[in-house]
């Protein structure tokens, strides 16, 4: 019985720690990185922030199926233990953040397929020494940041909607 509690305990944490890896490199990202590769050379920083990306991109594909993963599991320990009769409002709560998680998948999906592959295409194509930006080139990168924005937003909700799930 105390392998499964610390087996539990230890699938929460490395939900919670996977979620804090994908928000917290989102945030990273806006707030520190890209401000400061905003401080470079047109030149260098294009191909900063093309770095920068992959490694966001591979941080976040790895949270995101251990959040899968562990979510999963996480919701059906919970209900084998209480035989699936959780609180009132726990399913509401559940579809709503599972909704919301959805949703950042699709987000990211779309950065990464999408806009990621012309990012590449065109960082590639971009000389080292430019003076500004491109404008295919910052066009792709405005609607991969507004994406990334938009998932910094629904991270913090996700969160609390699953802080909510735990008191339910």
């Amino acid at each position: 019985m105390a392998s499964v509690i610390f087996f539990q305990s230890l699938n929460l944490w490395l939900h919670l720690i996977s979620l804090a890896l994908w928000i917290g490199g989102i945030s990273f990202f806006l707030f520190v990185f890209a401000p400061g590769v905003h401080s470079l050379p047109a030149g260098p920083a294009i191909r900063a922030l093309d770095k920068g990306r992959r490694s966001l991109q591979t941080l976040s594909w790895i949270a995101i199926n251990l959040i899968l993963i562990t979510g999963v599991f996480n919701l059906v320990a919970r209900g084998v233990a209480t035989g699936f009769q959780f609180g009132p409002g726990y399913y509401p709560i559940l579809a709503i953040k599972l909704f919301l998680f959805l949703a950042m998948v699709f987000h990211h999906c779309l950065q990464a397929f999408k806009y990621a592959p012309h990012l590449a295409a065109l960082t590639s194509q971009t000389a080292l020494d430019i003076q500004s930006w491109p404008e295919p080139l910052l066009s792709h990168w405005t609607k991969w940041f507004t994406l990334l924005k938009i998932n910094a937003a629904l991270g913090p909700i996700v969160l609390f909607l699953g802080l909510a799930l735990a008191r339910s």
